[in-house]
């Protein structure tokens, strides 16, 4: 009996596990066939090369994306790849122009590699258009988003309202590997430098840089506050790094002593600033981005005549108004 039980037991489970596994290909089906009809019901299939990444940045970006895609009757297709792969990036965007995609937009990797992939774009008569990109001067290929300069710039008066004049500071930016990665840091720091010396001679002590490591931004800070025992403040543009460099001053009882300008929105960095730990945090309206890198590569499908560059808007966030962004960010501002 009890051997009879077993047995009945055992074919239960296995029927269990068929129903979940049908269930999961059912699903997948009815969302595959959902996917394509809404390929077929769009006036544009549109690929658009996001960064495998947890960054809150492409939370939003997604979201003004496709809010674009339903304005313009197009379709949205989201590819993920490596950071900064240049040839995962040419992969992906072969891939496209031979399944017969539209429109192609992307954050570049490199310059040499995005002309390559330009110019194929080109000879298959795909429009092609670059976002978060103001480091590579890529002919006829126009490009949304943010300022570097601007970046740097409005990061360097936040600091040195922290701190006052005649203070001394450490900038923590992203491994400058390529040579758009060389021009954003040349840009960024040319922001902070003159904001420094227009708002009181703010001595810039050592730029750090950032690997792709785990863990590398405790490490850097780990560094910064055992060599420069006389700082008064850090300023990191990679909103990935800010809140873990923020931790490390909690952990070593330095906040106060040490402000920190930090960048993006991730929830952890919003609570920081909330707390007192971070000073205040430099955000790109990664909605905005979204939206326009759509919208732009719709318009150009359309016939439009859209610009080279469209600039997106850069906000700051601190202790005054950081309540106003804990439930929500901005989206686009103004129509077009």
């Amino acid at each position: 009996m009890k051997m009879l039980r077993g047995i009945f037991g055992m074919l239960l489970g296995m029927l269990l596990i068929l129903a979940v596994m049908f269930g999961n290909l059912f699903l997948q089906e009815n969302r595959k066939t959902e996917t394509i009809s809404k390929v077929q019901e769009a006036k544009y299939h549109l690929q658009i090369l996001v960064q495998n990444t947890d960054e809150y940045f492409w939370t939003y970006f997604k979201d003004g994306a496709r809010d674009a895609a339903v304005e313009m009757n197009a379709y949205a297709e989201f590819v993920p790849i490596a950071q900064k792969s240049g040839e995962a990036i040419k992969d992906a965007v072969e891939k496209g122009i031979y399944s017969g995609v539209d429109g192609i937009a992307l954050k570049p990797a490199d310059a040499l590699g995005t002309k390559e992939i330009a110019k194929e774009a080109k000879a298959k008569k795909i429009p092609l258009l670059t976002y978060e990109n103001d480091s590579f001067n890529i002919a006829d290929v126009p490009s949304v988003g943010s300022n570097s300069y601007t970046i740097g710039s409005m990061a360097g008066k936040m600091g040195a309202d922290a701190i006052g004049s005649g203070k001394k500071a450490v900038i923590i930016m992203n491994e400058a590997g390529e040579e758009g990665d060389i021009s954003y840091r040349n840009l960024s720091m040319q922001g902070i430098a003159e904001a420094f010396s227009s708002k009181g001679n703010i001595e810039i002590e050592e730029v750090y840089t950032l690997k792709q490591n785990m863990f590398e931004a405790e490490k850097v800070t780990y560094s910064i506050i055992a060599q420069h025992k006389d700082i008064n403040l850090i300023i990191c543009l990679d909103e990935k790094s800010t809140p873990g460099v923020a931790q490390v001053l909690v952990d070593n009882n330095l906040v106060g002593d040490i402000k920190l300008v930090g960048y993006g929105s991730m929830p952890l960095t919003l609570d920081y600033v909330e707390r007192g730990v971070i000073y205040g945090t430099v955000c790109p309206n990664a909605y905005e981005i979204g939206y326009y890198t759509v919208k732009q590569l719709a318009q150009a499908l359309n016939g439009v005549q859209i610009s080279d560059y469209k600039s997106t808007q850069l906000y700051t966030i601190d202790a005054s108004n950081v309540a106003e962004y804990d439930d929500r960010m901005p989206k686009k501002e103004g129509g077009e």
